[in-house]
């Protein structure tokens, strides 16, 4: 199958992927946005198919609200007896493990360990029947960056046994922030594939050993080199079954996110080298046969909510209902749209489209409705009834523990007394306007023209939303349908 890379224009950041006879399977990092860990399904290595989540929800209170940079971070995936495991540290909460016996069903979760500053944790079911884990450390939580610890695990991987070992340290090599560690064992010898350097200037490393807590020899594989790619790594590596092998790591691109490439990898001289001579390429071909699928965007809600949809904090059911179709969103109480667990969104899939819903408004003192962009700042259009406004938030940080001052600033505004809108948002190189319609179905703009950027470790994220400002829970929208097409493209 020929391939031109990224294969695919998602933010899915932090990709690991394993294969299963024919079958592989991909997960990648989804923070604050839930069902979190996205499971990916693939026959080619190229066209992939959402076919779940590990994660329905995370069993704290803090996350019942937006928890923007915490969350899922840069997951692993393995099978062993039958069993897929999904492996991941929550910063400040600690170790948990998923597991499911169809990865397209429903995932159990383990808490394995309260423990704060663990990230990026990744099993390996050894030879000899014992289980072990590697994991980095996040300086914003421990002040260590740059280490990786070896763990071993209970018969059925669900248990610390003990404080662990050092196997790796950066300061000894001249890395910094040593991340995403991923733990093989090839033809007898121990392997970690991990990232150091940082996203955009950084590379990948190969350790190797003949002992599981080493020492280990270091090399780097993969580096960007003359190429456009910056940061080529944290990902995994797979066979194909035939022969090949392969790595599937990240590239940021800004406010598209952290999107998908792959690499073939050439064991000959004894280290994973990947791409062309240890530079990433743009093309290729896996041999594999051609797998049809593609990740959907547009959705009339005919049955559910469709997998491309997440929600900015734990699912709560009462932030809609489903009409059958079409889709009613409750003005729950938000101060902001960055703070608003119902905000429903989805990864981009193109980087020049349309997106186009209309909503139908039934509401009470202190509700709008809309679509928008989120991001650092985020953009959104929103309808209350009596006008149409384009409205601009700015976040500051102010620590992980302490909510996130936020201003929002309108900053075009048109009367529009109607209870049928339709919205749309053009999006086109990196920047977005807004458009909007009422009974007579004419489109007009409505401010100019925004750039988009990146959120808390995500891309921009489009998505729609019903809110009360408030503070009480309002009345309703009802969505008939969000669709998506090519910029340029004539709707259906």
């Amino acid at each position: 199958m020929e391939y031109t890379n990224p294969i695919l224009m998602g933010d899915y950041s932090d990709p690991d992927v394993i294969r299963v006879g024919e079958d592989f399977y991909m997960i990648s990092s989804s923070f604050t946005y839930f069902p979190g860990i996205p499971v990916l399904h693939s026959r080619d290595l190229v066209h992939w198919e959402l076919i779940g989540y590990a994660a329905s929800h995370l069993p704290f209170e803090r996350y019942r609200q937006p928890a923007h940079k915490c969350g899922t971070w840069a997951p692993s995936i393995r099978y062993h007896h039958g069993l897929f495991y999904v492996y991941v540290c929550l910063p400040d909460e600690g170790l948990f493990a998923f597991t499911a016996k169809d990865p397209a069903g429903e995932w159990e979760c383990h808490y394995v360990k309260d423990v704060c500053g663990w990230i990026d944790p990744c099993p390996l079911f050894d030879e000899d029947g014992t289980n072990w884990l590697v994991h980095g450390f996040a300086a914003s939580r421990c002040g260590i960056n740059n280490i990786l610890y070896v763990h071993q695990l209970s018969s059925d991987g669900l248990q610390v046994l003990d404080k662990g070992r050092l196997v790796y340290s950066g300061a000894d090599h001249g890395d910094v922030t040593v991340e995403g560690p991923k733990f093989y064992r090839r033809q007898g010898t121990y392997w970690i594939l991990c990232p150091a350097g940082g996203v955009k200037p950084g590379y990948q490393l190969a350790l190797r050993s003949d002992h599981m807590f080493g020492p280990y020899e270091r090399k780097i594989v993969l580096s960007q080199g003359s190429t456009a790619v910056n940061g080529p790594h944290q990902g995994g590596w797979v066979d194909d079954g035939r022969g090949g092998d392969w790595f599937i790591h990240f590239q940021d691109v800004d406010a598209y996110g952290r999107v998908p490439h792959l690499q073939r990898v050439d064991w000959s001289s004894g280290w994973p080298v990947m791409g062309h001579a240890g530079e990433p390429e743009m093309t290729g071909n896996t041999g594999l046969p051609a797998f049809r699928a593609e990740i959907p965007t547009s959705d009339d809600f005919q049955r559910q909510i469709g997998l491309q949809w997440q929600w900015q904090a734990n699912p709560n059911p009462q932030w809609y209902t489903l009409l059958h179709p079409g889709l009613r969103l409750h003005a729950a109480p938000s101060d902001s749209l960055f703070h608003a667990g119902q905000f429903l969104s989805q990864l981009m899939q193109r980087y020049d489209f349309c997106m186009e819903a209309t909503l139908r408004l039934h509401f009470h003192e202190g509700d709008c409705a809309g679509m928008g962009m989120m991001g650092y700042p985020y953009h959104y259009v929103a309808v209350d009834g009596t006008d149409i406004r384009v409205v601009r938030g700015d976040v500051e940080e102010i620590s992980r523990w302490v909510r996130e001052r936020v201003t929002e600033t309108p900053i075009a505004k048109a009367d529009l007394k109607e209870t049928k809108v339709s919205l749309r948002m053009h999006v086109k190189q990196g920047k977005m306007r807004f458009c909007y319609a009422g009974a007579d179905g004419v489109f007009q703009d409505i401010g100019g023209e925004y750039p988009l950027a990146p959120g808390g470790w995500t891309g921009a994220r489009p998505g729609i939303f019903c809110m009360n400002t408030r503070g009480f829970a309002g009345g309703w929208v009802d969505v008939d349908s969000v669709h998506f097409r090519k910029e340029g493209e004539t709707k259906a």
